[in-house]
């Protein structure tokens, strides 16, 4: 499983995020603030092998926009834990 880099970056008002499954299982992709805060879940569920790409638009999971600043995104899979940080400029 593979996590890559967000593009563009730093971005506004949108990022892509594209990953990749090596073997079918559950997945989740969630973005935290520097804090360790956690801001929105873009993804949560079940995945096959294959290559992904999600889009986040810089909102939290109340759909308010997130002030400027560096974010963590996190993909969780069944071996383990992937991070990597990007930048939000406003």
């Amino acid at each position: 499983t593979t996590l890559f880099q967000n593009y563009p970056n730093p971005f506004n008002p949108t990022t892509t995020i594209d990953f990749s499954v090596e073997k079918n299982g559950f997945i989740e992709l969630n973005i935290y603030d520097i804090l360790g805060n956690h801001i929105t879940s873009l993804v949560s569920g079940n995945y096959n092998q294959g290559d992904y790409t999600i889009k986040w638009d810089g909102l939290n999971d109340f759909g308010k926009e997130t002030s400027s600043g560096i974010y963590i995104y996190q993909l969780r899979y069944e071996a383990g834990v992937l991070s990597k940080k990007m930048i939000l400029i406003r």
